[in-house]
């Protein structure tokens, strides 16, 4: 974990994936059509995927980068030959058939691909033989183990380090590359791309320069900062590690809140801060990187470091069990009892469904006794269905359906764990959903992003965090 490695140039550059080095070759390669880029990874379903119609990732924008617009095709030259009169009920049925069926056609077509430079295998070998720069874009997992000790698993970068090892005969740039989760729109538009790089006697500048130059088509150089490795490490980790600690110092202050007649929004407002106190922190970078400092801390013997950043995961931690526990006390006798949780992903821009806070509301709910439903436009079926599975969430207690109407039908109450589009107020008949729910009806909305008067009008009870009573203020 030492930032970056480098030693040679230039012309054909492969990133190891999950989907945050998929979006940053796509980007790289969109703004330096010269260089031929590949993406590989060692999971054949996830390469197919991307070698498909269909990518893996729900991304605003990936759409657009990806493909061309599909040209509709000719429609077929009526025939000049006379046929008896029709209906005007014939005309506008034989019409509608045939405007369906050009639809249909046209969704079967194959989608064009914008960037020929750009492929997805794999072949790591091979792609690793031919390249001159490796980005490895390979996750490090981190997690809690008994006393508060933190362990973090390399395995995965060793295996592509070996890799590299095995099939190289000459010099290759190596970068190891943040896999802090961001959006396109993130990447076409950097405040600053760090570079941090080890100083040694045999260093390359030229490595140096040629990483530079795969961001200068589009990146102004004050925005392309150099430092030494150890410097760039750590500030990354530092940036996720203090919005985390803004997450828990927010948490702390909703506990404060609702012990007293306090507003949470209102708290948020005076600080200047437009992040909401919710269910705290997931996804896998803010917990990782935290992570990182305590591994850190503990190997230099920094136990006051270790002490303060083990603080900001154990708020995160009371603050999903707390908010549940509300939930729970809510509903009552839970015996039978149903719950909808809508949105698996933390958040619409992290995919991850493996560190989500789903994970841990569901586990929660489900060890108390609560059944739950599940449902994520975004998300496939056996990919959460699988998630819940491997992480031990009692998945013979949890269901995975196909829609907001089916995930809600019966439950007793529902969480707005993402905030999807498909959600919003105005996108979903609330009012019918809350006549096929069972009492007592209770909304957790962590986000806060409903009209809580309109949605009680609707029968709903609404449980809001940070904030005392269920009414809304």
């Amino acid at each position: 974990m030492y930032g970056l490695w480098l030693v040679l140039i230039q012309t054909r550059i492969v990133a190891n994936l999950f989907a945050q080095g998929g979006l940053t070759a796509l980007v790289l390669a969109s703004q330096n059509p010269h260089i031929q880029f590949s993406v590989v990874d060692s999971d054949a379903r996830l390469i197919a995927a991307w070698n498909s119609d269909r990518p893996p990732v729900f991304e605003p924008g990936l759409e657009d980068l990806l493909f061309e617009p599909n040209d509709p095709p000719a429609l077929p030259t009526p025939s000049p030959s006379p046929k008896p009169e029709a209906s005007q009920d014939e005309d506008c049925l034989e019409n509608s058939s045939n405007s369906t069926n050009h639809g249909e056609l046209i969704a079967l077509l194959p989608r064009r691909r914008k960037l020929a430079n750009v492929n997805f295998s794999t072949n790591m070998h091979e792609a690793v033989a031919a390249a001159d720069m490796v980005f490895l874009c390979v996750d490090a997992p981190s997690s809690i183990m008994n006393g508060d000790k933190s362990d973090i698993d390399l395995s995965r970068l060793e295996i592509a380090i070996q890799a590299i090892a095995q099939v190289s005969t000459g010099h290759k740039i190596i970068v190891q590359k943040s896999t802090a989760p961001c959006a396109i729109r993130d990447l076409l538009y950097p405040p600053r791309v760090i570079i941090g790089h080890v100083f040694s006697e045999d260093m390359s500048p030229e490595a140096l320069t040629a990483l530079k130059r795969l961001y200068s088509p589009w990146v102004p150089d004050d925005r392309i900062v150099t430092m030494d490795a150890w410097s760039s490490e750590l500030g990354k980790i530092a940036a996720n590690a203090l919005l985390a600690q803004q997450i828990s110092s927010l948490n702390s202050l909703s506990v404060l809140c609702e012990s007293t007649n306090a507003n949470i929004n209102y708290v948020s407002e005076t600080l200047g801060l437009s992040q909401r106190s919710g269910l705290g922190f997931g996804g896998s970078s803010l917990q990782s990187d935290v992570l990182c400092l305590v591994y850190l801390a503990r190997e230099l013997g920094l136990q006051e470091v270790v002490d303060y950043w083990m603080a900001v995961l154990r708020m995160n931690e009371y603050q999903r069990h707390r908010v549940v526990k509300r939930l729970i006390t809510r509903l009552g006798d839970v015996k039978e009892k149903r719950v909808a949780v809508l949105g698996f992903v933390s958040k619409g821009n992290v995919m991850d469904t493996r560190t989500t806070t789903a994970l841990g509301l569901v586990r929660t709910l489900t060890s108390n006794g609560v059944r739950v439903n599940i449902y994520d436009p975004h998300v496939q079926a056996d990919r959460s269905e699988s998630t819940l599975r491997l992480y031990d969430c009692h998945p013979e207690m949890v269901t995975v359906t196909e829609s907001i109407e089916t995930a809600c039908f019966g439950c007793s109450a529902l969480v707005l764990h993402t905030d999807w589009e498909e959600f919003r107020q105005d996108q979903v008949r609330w009012q019918r959903i809350s006549g096929h729910m069972a009492s007592p009806r209770v909304l957790l909305d962590p986000h806060g992003v409903f009209d809580g008067f309109k949605m009680q009008q609707w029968g709903f009870e609404v449980l809001q965090v940070g904030i005392r009573s269920a009414k809304v203020l």
